[in-house]
């Protein structure tokens, strides 16, 4: 618990002081718009694809029962899917959803960190967290993980409000969180390991008949849910069954190897040594360790009784982290190796907990310092000075990288232009047929129209294969090859096309040179 009040609910306060932080916000917020904007990241040819695909047919269910997880992702294909309806399968389609749930994340921790501890802890939690590499590629990128992250971080924003006494017509809200958390199931079934944070900190601040109105919209969105995959598969629980089969689809065995019979510790071990691989890794790391250690701090002094307010709200952060960590090491190979439910070496998978640790991280050093310097404005200098430097720290890292460790500024994931060029060209020639590989095959359509769908080329596109060659005069395309913009895109077409012939005529490359035109002889 934030505190040992006991008093059944939370009268409201006034909200005129929050006036300035909410300007803040909002300006914060727009800022990380336009940064997002700047770096769409570039569609990729798997899970993504797929999704663009569930939504353009919303609802049904696949042709091959392997992808039955992606289509049953309704919270993530039903939004997707209403954009479509007026933009077609096109860039604002994929980027839409993702980009306000990167911003609502953004803002739901900037007031997390405002109302537990003031905004300057608002203000750096947002900002390490907005920065992560990770995090601004998945901001762009149409997957559930972030998604489904951001709307449960709103439902603990506006539960830590409603605590607080800061919003006017309670029930209201109520309502509110409880459609968030019903949503957030719906992009990520997972998520649900964390929802027992909503109730732990209304605990005794909400009347008896209040919990209600929260909970209807949850049961709303299971009955509905189930209703729907009843009627599509004929089984009421179809995602529940899909999602616990993951870790039974079928992988190559390199992949295998990496998650299957594996010693205890690597389980145990697998978030930090994932985020080890991080350019901002020991910014992450410490933010990780501050958090975890403010729990156990926490827990002894609640034995003892003598813990304080902003210690026992830090510890918050430990019992959110924890809440998914224990279920998904044990789901992640722990209790049956041989068949582990996910492979945990996805960080996505852990992305509920990033605003645990990166908010827990921050307060806890926030915390220590008031503690350890003079109180007053001494000391709350030394303790903002001490925090800003790890928090400007680490995301630089994430932005800029540090030796041997490139940032995402530096990635042609999310700086390529190299598709939009190629649209250009495509408007501007007379090609009737490109040839293109297998993965490129699944991401081209969204550039033969517009970013807002309006149909620039009506011709042809075809995949490459051993068999199937392009005939003189048609075009092929080839793109990302050594490049991080689309790794599998530029796999399967060196696979395909080892060496271009030198009698194809080059019509065309990208200024990042990663996509080239040739038209065949």
């Amino acid at each position: 618990m934030l505190d040992t009040a006991s008093e059944p609910v939370t009268e409201r306060r006034g909200t005129s002081s929050w006036r300035p932080a909410v300007v803040l916000g909002a300006v914060l917020t727009l800022l990380y718009a336009v940064l997002l904007l700047c770096d769409l990241s570039v569609p990729q040819p798997v899970d993504h694809s797929r999704y663009m695909d569930a939504a353009r047919s919303f609802p049904s269910r696949p042709k091959d029962p392997i992808f039955d997880h992606q289509y049953l992702r309704i919270g993530l294909t039903g939004p997707t899917a209403l954009v479509m309806k007026v933009f077609g399968y096109s860039e604002v389609t994929y980027h839409a959803f993702p980009v306000a749930a990167a911003l609502l994340l953004f803002a739901s921790v900037y007031a997390i960190g405002c109302m537990l501890f003031g905004r300057l802890v608002g203000v750096l939690s947002a900002g390490v967290l907005g920065c992560v590499g990770i995090v601004v590629v998945a901001g762009t990128e149409l997957l559930p993980d972030l998604p489904a992250t951001a709307l449960f971080t709103a439902a603990v924003a506006l539960t830590i409000a409603v605590r607080e006494g800061l919003l006017p017509w309670r029930r209201l809200w109520l309502v509110v969180i409880g459609v968030l958390m019903g949503w957030s199931y719906l992009t990520r079934e997972f998520i649900v390991f964390v929802w027992p944070l909503v109730p732990a900190l209304l605990w005794r601040r909400i009347g008896r008949w209040e919990w209600l109105w929260g909970l209807v919209p949850v049961a709303l969105t299971g009955i509905g849910e189930t209703a729907l995959n009843a009627h599509l598969y004929g089984d009421p629980l179809a995602r529940l069954h899909a999602g616990s089969g993951l870790g039974d689809l079928p992988s190559r065995p390199e992949v295998a190897r990496t998650f299957h019979n594996l010693p205890l510790w690597v389980y145990l071990w697998r978030l930090p040594q994932q985020l080890g691989h991080l350019a901002e890794a020991p910014g992450m790391l410490l933010l990780l360790a501050l958090t975890l250690a403010a729990g156990m701090y926490v827990v002894v002094r609640l034995v003892r009784r003598t813990s304080t307010l902003p210690e026992r709200r830090v510890g918050v952060f430990a019992l959110w982290l924890m809440l998914l960590w224990v279920p998904l090491t044990l789901e992640g190979g722990v209790l049956n190796p041989a068949h582990p439910k996910l492979r945990l070496q996805l960080l996505r998978y852990w992305y509920p907990i990033f605003p645990a640790f990166v908010l827990g991280g921050v307060a806890a050093l926030w915390v220590a310092v008031r503690a350890l310097r003079p109180a007053g404005r001494r000391g709350a200098l030394a303790a903002g000075a001490v925090v800003s430097c790890v928090a400007v720290a680490t995301a630089a890292f994430a932005v800029v990288g540090r030796p041997g460790m490139p940032g995402w500024a530096g990635s042609d994931r999310v700086r390529s232009d190299a598709l939009p060029e190629f649209r250009s060209w495509l408007a501007r020639s007379q090609a009737r047929t490109v040839w293109v590989d297998a993965k490129l095959f699944r991401i081209l359509p969204i550039y033969f129209v517009t970013s807002t769908g309006h149909r620039v080329w009506r011709g042809n596109m075809r995949p490459m294969t051993a068999s199937a060659r392009p005939p003189s005069g048609d075009y092929v395309v080839v793109y990302s090859v050594g490049s991080d913009a689309c790794p599998r895109c530029g796999d399967a077409a060196r696979a395909v096309l080892p060496t271009v012939p030198p009698a194809w005529r080059p019509v065309m490359t990208s200024h990042d040179r990663l996509l080239h035109v040739w038209q065949v002889a």
